[in-house]
This record gives C-alpha cells, sequence and structure tokens, in this order.
C-alpha cells in the first residue's frame, strides 16, 4: 500500500481545548460528518471526548449509529433531520434529529405523542441559506396550528451562516438579526449558531452551542490567512519507479507534458482514486524532504508523476516518501491549487489509504 496517512491525535486535541477556551461560555460541539471529515471516526471521535467533548454532530443517522457505538453517553445531533422510516433509529440510538421541515416537524411531534413524552430536538431556522430549515412562513404555520410544539423538547434553535469565512461580508451580521427576529416566534432555547468560521468570529456568532468542524482538523476556516490551529493531517506517497530521461519522452494520458533530456521523473503509488484531485495534473506540488517539486503530467487513478529533478539521487529512490499534505506543503495550497477547497480535499481521501494515528492513544 503506498499511501499513507497519518492522524496527529495530540494536535487534535489540542485544537479542541484551543476551540473550547475561546468559545467560552458557549460549548464546544465537534462536527465529525463524513467519516469525521476523512480522517477516521473510530478513532477521531474517541480523542475528541477524551479532549473533553461531550457533543457531537452527524450528517445522518447512519452515521449517528456509528458514533452511537463509539460513545454512549454523548448527545449526537444529526444534521438531515428525522423521517418516519427513521424514527427508530433515532429513538433505540438516542439521537436528536435537528429538525428542518414542518413535515419533520410533525413526524417527530406525532412519535413523541405515540410514547407519551416529549422528545428532544433542534430547530433549524434558514436565515440566508435556502438550504435546510425552516422559513419564516413555515415556521408561523408550523407554531400557529396544533400542539406539535407541546410535544418537542426543543433543546437548541439553530441557524447556519452562508459566508462566515469571509470577513470582509456582512451577510453574517443579516443573518443574525433575522435570526433573532424569527426565533422570537419559538419557545426559549439556548442557540447553536456558528460553525468553526462564524463561531471563531465572536460570541454573538457562536451561540450557547458552537458547531467546530474544519478548524478541529487544522484546516483553514477562512478564506484567507494561516491556519489558526495545529495541523491533523499528514498525507504521503511512496515513490515506485524513478525514470532518468535520454530523450524527450511524453508524461502520462493525453502526453500532456514532455520530460525533456537529464530530467529525472518519478512516479509516486497515489492518484484519484486516492482522493488526489485530477485537476492537479500540470499544476500540483508535492514535497520531498523540504524540496518542493512539480507534479507534471495527468492524474490518473493510481498515480501521479513528478519531476524530482533538483533533488538529491538519494531522497528519489523507490520507497522514499514524498509529502502530499505535509510540513511543506499545506492542506489550503493544495486546496487552491486543485481549485476547490480545504473541506473537498479532506473528505475525498480514499479509503484504501494505510491510516496511521500518533499521539495519545484514546
Amino acid at each position: 500500500m503506498s499511501t499513507l496517512i497519518t492522524v496527529d491525535l495530540d494536535a487534535l486535541s489540542t485544537n479542541y481545548r484551543l476551540c473550547s477556551e475561546r468559545l467560552k461560555p458557549a460549548s464546544c460541539a465537534a462536527v465529525v460528518k463524513a467519516d469525521a471529515y476523512g480522517l477516521g471516526i473510530e478513532k477521531i471521535a474517541p480523542a475528541l471526548w477524551k479532549a473533553g467533548c461531550k457533543q457531537f454532530f452527524t450528517a445522518t443517522h447512519r452515521e449517528g449509529i456509528t458514533l452511537r457505538s463509539l460513545l454512549p453517553d454523548v448527545e449526537i445531533f444529526v444534521f438531515e433531520g428525522v423521517t418516519e422510516p427513521s424514527t427508530g433509529a433515532f429513538l433505540d440510538h438516542r439521537l436528536i434529529p435537528v429538525l428542518i421541515s414542518p413535515q419533520q416537524g410533525l413526524v417527530w411531534a406525532e412519535t413523541a405523542r405515540r410514547i407519551g413524552e416529549p422528545l428532544a430536538a433542534v430547530f433549524h431556522i434558514d436565515t440566508g441559506m435556502t438550504r435546510l430549515g425552516f422559513g419564516k412562513e413555515e415556521m408561523v404555520a408550523f407554531v400557529g396550528s396544533g400542539d406539535h410544539m407541546d410535544w418537542l423538547d426543543i433543546r437548541y434553535v439553530m441557524t447556519h451562516f452562508a459566508c462566515a469565512d469571509d470577513s470582509d461580508s456582512g451577510m453574517s451580521d443579516a443573518q443574525l438579526k433575522l435570526f433573532d427576529d424569527l426565533r422570537k416566534l419559538l419557545p426559549a432555547a439556548p442557540t447553536s449558531i456558528g460553525n468553526s468560521a462564524g463561531a471563531l468570529l465572536g460570541k454573538k456568532y457562536s451561540g450557547d452551542m458552537a458547531r467546530v468542524g474544519i478548524a478541529l482538523f487544522g484546516g483553514n476556516p477562512y478564506l484567507e490567512g494561516e491556519p489558526p490551529f495545529k495541523p491533523v493531517l499528514r498525507w504521503q506517497s511512496r515513490i515506485l519507479q524513478l525514470r532518468e530521461i535520454s530523450q524527450q519522452s511524453p508524461v502520462g494520458y493525453g502526453a500532456s507534458y514532455i520530460a525533456k533530456p537529464g530530467m529525472r521523473i518519478a512516479t509516486v503509488g497515489t492518484g484519484y482514486a486516492d482522493g488526489y484531485p485530477w485537476s492537479l495534473g500540470n499544476r500540483g506540488i508535492a514535497a520531498i524532504s523540504g524540496h518542493r517539486v512539480p507534479v507534471v503530467g495527468r492524474v490518473s487513478m493510481d498515480l501521479i508523476m513528478l519531476d524530482v529533478t533538483n533533488v538529491p539521487a538519494q531522497l528519489v529512490q523507490p520507497g522514499c516518501l514524498v509529502d502530499l499534505v505535509g510540513p511543506d506543503i499545506t492542506l489550503e495550497e493544495v486546496a487552491e491549487l486543485a481549485g476547490t477547497i480545504n473541506y473537498v480535499i479532506l473528505t475525498q481521501l480514499g479509503s484504501r489509504a494505510r491510516r496511521v494515528f500518533t499521539g495519545e492513544s484514546p
């Protein structure tokens, strides 16, 4: 196995504690959807729990079930909410739905009525994403008809910022104002407002419970500036073959790069099946012991090629490791070169990579 992903659990724990300290008096919930942003929930979740995290968010109830098997005593909130077929899973595994529509509110209220006691829920208000959550008209209709709210134990009222990562945008303040106006239609409850980018802007943007994801894993939640937290991921791969170029030679599919005599081309055992973006063909950068080297030719399913002409020969032999993300090439730089965002790079890390977890074992 050529691709190696190293996850620093000590850095993860440090990032969680830093967030918790900065967000006080708000609680700090960890967002661990998509297999903990591609890093491996089986190790990530217990490490966060040991660092002090007692509240978690997943995207789906199936992710919530997996998390419950790892952490029996935490609060687990599910972003996608509840449907009639999933009510049993929510009850059996003590999952708390984030209600995103009147239909979901009715399903959960009717489930509570059948059981005979109110059920915990989070009420999601859409303030400008046009994505998930109750709009104003839906809220008015739902709250004003029937006794549905009597059967809902609203633990938090939440919203989600659209532009918190852009410090020049005024949209977060506009959304916050609308949120404060709309939540007056509901019974008083604690709030959950900011994700990593929003919550770290200041107290009024985090609410009573912040939902922190990318910052925990060392990614920069903002569009500009240096990442404020410790890197958690190191992504490496091995050189499989080294070619000394004696005459002009096409490199990779489509012959999109021509290697010249005197060059050395290293073939590395990672490709788009491992999550390395296809768009990095002829534009990506890797690093070998501090030497930054370009990707040449197209990225293929299992392989990339690097121009290692200027790297000392002893560092580029078959078996030597190359950093795809590491001390000399950041997650954000890879994402920018690929024309995407750091979230995408993390969550598309391939499942066939060998994962090594360093630091204190949960």
